[in-house]
C-alpha cells in the first residue's frame, strides 16, 4: 500500500481535523506541522488536540518544515479579510509551491480565472516551473457549489438551469472571519454593500465554474442580499445578540447569460437556526431541463457545526492521490479522476 507523506500548514479548526484524519488513515503519514500559535509550537500535533501522540512536533519554522521529504503541503491557513475581500493573498501558496511540493488548500483561491486571472496564471506558471500541482477544494466553495451539481448533470439529457441552496448556522463558529457578518449590530450601523462585495469574492467562483462546465458562456455573476434581525435575544459562542441585532444574511449569486439567469447560488449565513425561523436554511441542488427537473437534498454537511469542518477537510484528504498523480500546474477537482474515500 502506497503511503503519502503530508505536511499540514495551519492548525486551526480545519487543520485540527486534518491532523486527526492523517493519523487515522493507513495511506497517510503526517511528517510536518506548522503553526505560529505559542501554545501549539513545540508540542506534539496530535496531543494538543487530544488525539494522542502523532510523533510530529509543531514548528513555527516554515522553511525548515517545507524542506522535509513530503508529497504534499495541506494549506489550512485562516481566511482573513484583506482589502474588503475574503479572497486571501496567493503569496503563501506560492511559498509552498516553491518548496517543490504539491499543494492542496481549502482557502478560496478556487475557480479564479474570471475573478482574478493574474493569480490563476501566476499559480499555474509557478506550479509548472516547480514540477508540482496546486489545487483548491473544500465544501464551500468547491464540492457543493460546483462538483456535486456537475456530477448530477450527467443524469440529464440537457440542463437549462442550476439552482444551488445551502447555508450554515454560525452560532458555534469562533473563527475570526465570522465577525465579517456583524452579527448583533444594527443594520444601519453596517456597510451592507461591503459585506455583499466581500462575501462575493468567496462564493462567486463556484457559480462561474458551473456555468463554464455546462457551456453557458455567462456574461456576468452578481450578488444580491437580504439582512435579517432578531426579535428575541440570542446567545452564541462568541457573544450575545440583542433584539434588533443582525442575526442572518441571505446571499444570492446570479449567473447570467444576457438577460437569462442560468446558475443561481443561494447561501444563508445566520445564527441560532434552532431558535429563529428566518432566514431558513435549505440544502438542495436543483437542475432544470430534460427531464423537467432533478433535485437532490444533501443533509448533514453543515450541521451540527463541527461536522462542517470534517466535510470541508475530507475532500482535501481524499484527493491527495489524484493531485500527486496529476500533471504539474493549477488543477481543478473536476479535471481529475473522480474523488473517492481513501483508507
Amino acid at each position: 500500500m502506497q503511503k503519502y507523506r503530508v505536511i499540514i500548514w495551519g492548525l486551526g479548526n480545519i487543520g485540527r481535523v486534518a491532523v486527526r484524519m492523517c493519523m487515522e488513515k493507513e495511506t497517510l503519514e503526517l511528517v510536518g506541522a506548522i503553526d505560529v500559535t505559542p501554545d501549539k509550537v513545540g508540542k506534539d500535533a496530535g496531543e494538543i488536540f487530544g488525539f494522542g501522540k502523532s510523533g510530529v512536533i509543531v514548528s513555527d519554522n516554515m522553511e525548515e518544515v517545507f524542506a522535509l521529504d513530503a508529497d504534499v503541503i495541506m494549506c489550512y491557513l485562516p481566511c482573513l479579510m484583506k482589502k474588503g475581500s475574503l479572497k486571501p493573498s496567493a503569496d503563501n501558496i506560492v511559498k509552498a509551491i516553491n518548496a517543490k511540493k504539491n499543494v492542496i488548500t481549502t482557502i478560496p483561491i478556487s475557480y479564479s480565472r474570471y475573478s482574478d486571472p493574474d493569480i490563476t496564471k501566476m499559480l499555474d506558471d509557478t506550479a509548472k516551473e516547480n514540477g508540482v500541482t496546486f489545487l483548491q477544494i473544500g465544501l464551500m466553495p468547491g464540492l457543493y457549489s460546483s462538483y456535486f451539481p456537475i456530477v448530477l448533470s450527467a443524469a440529464m439529457e440537457k440542463v437549462d438551469r442550476v439552482i444551488m441552496e445551502c447555508g450554515e448556522d454560525d452560532q458555534g463558529n469562533t473563527s475570526d472571519w465570522v465577525r465579517f457578518f456583524s452579527y448583533g449590530s444594527k443594520p444601519e450601523d453596517v456597510d451592507i454593500g461591503a459585506v455583499r462585495r466581500g462575501i462575493s469574492t468567496y462564493y462567486a467562483d463556484g457559480v462561474w465554474e458551473v456555468g463554464d462546465r455546462l457551456g453557458y458562456k455567462m456574461s456576468d455573476v452578481y450578488c444580491t442580499n437580504e439582512v435579517f434581525t432578531t426579535s428575541i435575544p440570542l446567545k452564541t459562542a462568541w457573544g450575545d445578540i440583542p433584539v434588533g441585532g443582525i442575526c442572518g444574511h441571505k446571499f444570492v449569486w446570479h449567473g447570467m447569460v444576457g438577460e437569462e439567469e442560468k446558475v443561481s447560488l443561494v447561501y444563508i449565513h445566520n445564527v441560532c437556526n434552532d431558535q429563529i425561523e428566518t432566514p431558513k436554511i435549505v440544502e438542495r441542488i436543483r437542475l432544470e431541463g430534460s427531464p423537467s427537473a432533478i433535485e437532490a437534498e444533501i443533509k448533514g454537511l453543515m450541521s451540527p457545526f463541527d461536522q462542517s469542518f470534517e466535510t470541508s477537510v475530507a475532500p482535501t484528504i481524499h484527493i491527495i492521490p489524484r493531485v500527486i498523480a496529476a500533471e504539474p500546474g493549477l488543477k481543478y477537482p473536476l479535471d481529475l479522476p473522480v474523488i473517492n474515500s481513501i483508507r
